[in-house]
């Protein structure tokens, strides 16, 4: 077994954008990956003269230059460090894992430099966050993809861990049989705060409480609440639920030279749209998830692409007979996400949007009134998912006239 590191952080401002708390333990465990002759830097020398707050990297030795060219890669951060793996299943890279003073494991891919070229497309999922760190250039022409999508089952690096009050709020359950639909759920809090669900029924019962706005850290977003139960008296599955989206993954990329975003690139940690209600349960819809992280670090950082941490779509509420539609996930766009539409008997309600350049916060769901003469049950519509986080730290920041870049930058 190799020695283990504890690594003591700087006392500098730099700590909490980092993310990172009072100590980093390198977990012995995880597979190394040494340097080899092809690699054209001298790492032990040159870890001495690049040093990082609150990471030591000469602990954390470089990989050999990586050159993705076409097809899908997947970073999967279940095990250990995680695994880089092509497009025909072989395993690439196995990077190591820090442990965090908070306790949150992060995976960490160390690499002499990262090339992802136009037409490739990494998927970056499991339970940890991702930390990148390439000992020169990182480069992005293709798309590098930590958001969490419904229709897919995609749970973005890092989502939903450690949420608690950002997580949106379960609508409540329809309290009279056979004239209430229940209320629907609150959308994830990130940057902003989420959406609030809306309310549903004849009887009117509250949706949930969209997910509080937190400062930035290195997490994942968080997700939206599942609705209500539905009223007994609707048609079977009456005590279905809609459930809520997952938040956006997780990724900071650090280099020590330059990180380029191409004009066709798309980075993004977007939050995953709410559920519709079912099939004849008059359930109110679930709430978006919320965006998640990027980072960016480097003496020149210069994004012409797409980089995007939105919020995800409230789904619809719907009614005794029918269904309410899923919101749309996170675009990689800078126009938010569309909640879904309402039971086709306007019984339903529709879902929330979720976030947009224009604003951090997630939209509340639409409600029924005390007056509504809606003569089955139905259900509110989800709230839409918060704005995660775009942090760039760089003395020499470019956006060139083809970004897209949403939310705003937090420098």
């Amino acid at each position: 077994m190799r020695p283990v590191w504890i690594l003591a952080l700087a006392a500098s401002g730099c700590r909490g954008l980092l993310g990172i708390g009072d100590a980093v333990v390198v977990d012995v465990d995880a597979p190394v990956v040494t340097p080899d002759a092809s690699m054209p830097l001298d790492a032990p020398a040159l870890c001495t003269t690049w040093q990082l707050p609150g990471l030591d990297t000469c602990a954390f030795p470089p990989s050999a230059p990586l050159v993705l060219s076409g097809g899908a890669y997947t970073y999967d951060t279940r095990t250990a460090g995680g695994t880089l793996s092509g497009p025909a299943g072989d395993v690439l890279a196995s990077p190591y894992t820090i442990m965090p003073g908070d306790g949150t494991p992060t995976a960490v891919l160390s690499i002499s430099a990262l090339t992802i070229s136009a037409g490739t497309t990494i998927t970056v999922t499991g339970p940890k966050p991702l930390l990148v760190l390439a000992w020169s250039t990182l480069a992005i022409d293709g798309a590098l993809d930590a958001s969490s999508r419904r229709a897919a089952q995609q749970i973005g690096a890092g989502a939903n861990e450690g949420c608690t009050t950002l997580t949106g709020a379960t609508g409540s359950d329809a309290v009279d049989p056979g004239i209430g639909g229940s209320g629907g759920g609150g959308g994830g809090g990130a940057q902003g705060a989420g959406g609030l669900g809306g309310t549903g029924g004849k009887v009117v019962v509250a949706g949930g409480a969209g997910g509080v706005a937190a400062a930035a850290r290195f997490r994942g977003g968080c997700p939206g609440g599942a609705s209500g139960a539905a009223g007994h008296g609707a048609t079977a599955p009456a005590t279905s639920r809609a459930l809520g989206g997952a938040g956006g993954g997780a990724l900071r990329l650090i280099a020590r030279d330059q990180i380029t975003v191409g004009s066709a690139a798309v980075v993004s940690a977007n939050g995953a749209a709410g559920a519709g209600a079912p099939m004849q349960s008059a359930c109110g819809g679930g709430g978006g998830g919320a965006g998640g992280y990027l980072g960016f670090e480097a003496p020149v950082v210069a994004i012409d692409g797409t980089v995007t941490a939105n919020g995800g779509g409230g789904g619809g509420g719907g009614g005794a007979m029918d269904v309410g539609h899923d919101g749309e996930d996170g675009a990689a766009s800078a126009i938010a996400a569309l909640g879904g539409a309402g039971s086709s008997s306007t019984c339903g309600r529709a879902g929330g949007t979720g976030s947009d350049t224009a604003s951090l916060d997630g939209h509340g769901g639409a409600s029924f009134a005390t007056t509504t003469d809606c003569m089955t049950t139905g259900g509110g519509g989800g709230g839409g998912g918060a704005a995660g986080f775009l942090v760039i730290a760089s003395p020499a920041f470019t956006a060139g006239a083809s970004a897209t870049i949403s939310p705003p930058v937090t420098r």
